[in-house]
């Protein structure tokens, strides 16, 4: 999906999701920075605080624009923040910023915690969640623990129209078509006057899959942060 581009992302404020430097511009795989910007941190960047050792490494796959970012710094954690849009990076401030697609990433170290949010598990192609955990398990120290966000798999298997808020972004998400245990649809989002439409593809993964994936990879599944199962700790097979 294609949009307006603005003539120089970096120069934006990071700040000001109404910043028009930035705000109109649209990445690759459709998402909006702008809305990215303006949405709320919400309860992410305590479920991972509580779960990473105290000012623990962490390295972040699929920062975005750093709306989880931010706070975890301010929780006291040094940060690696990793994504494939420069426009998204351009407003990441206080952490190590990497431009890579995560789905190939080899930084030759490894952290305290490596987390995965945005549910980037719910990858509908088999192969590509395994290259994820791989990715994971090559990055995450032996004591260190990966934590992935995921959609609850009920609902993925039977996902409704929606519409709602977070912050000041209206969000209005419309199935498209059933397949088995993924779906097509589409999210449009409206920040004031302004309006975006983003299609994805999102794949139901439930807790036997991602034990089993995560055992092809040298993890384990080792408990959920959140009462909805949406937040997994997974830890280095011993």
């Amino acid at each position: 999906m294609a949009g307006p581009a603005a003539e120089d992302p970096a120069a934006s404020d990071p700040d000001d999701p109404t910043d028009v430097r930035s705000g109109d511009v649209v990445t690759g795989d459709g998402s909006p920075v702008a809305v990215y910007l303006a949405l709320p941190f919400g309860e992410a960047p305590e479920i991972i605080h509580g779960a990473v050792r105290p000012r623990g490494s962490i390295l972040e796959l699929g920062c975005g624009a750093g709306r989880i970012t931010r706070p975890l710094i301010g929780l006291g954690h040094p940060v690696v923040a990793v994504d494939d849009s420069p426009a998204m990076l351009a407003h990441v401030t206080g952490a190590e910023t990497v431009c890579a697609d995560v789905f190939t990433l080899d930084l030759g170290r490894t952290f305290d915690g490596v987390v995965g949010g945005s549910h980037l598990i719910d990858e509908p192609e088999p192969a590509r969640r395994l290259t994820l955990l791989e990715i994971c398990r090559r990055h995450v120290a032996d004591d260190g623990v990966v934590l992935l966000e995921r959609y609850e798999p009920e609902w993925v298997r039977a996902p409704a129209d929606s519409q709602g808020t977070s912050g000041p972004v209206e969000i209005e998400f419309r199935v498209v078509a059933h397949h088995g245990t993924t779906f097509d649809a589409t999210v449009t989002y409206r920040l004031g006057d302004r309006r975006w439409t983003q299609p994805f593809t999102a794949a139901a993964v439930d807790d036997d899959e991602l034990a089993r994936n995560a055992a092809a990879c040298g993890l384990v599944l080792d408990g959920w942060l959140d009462d909805r199962h949406t937040w997994a700790r997974l830890r280095p097979t011993p």
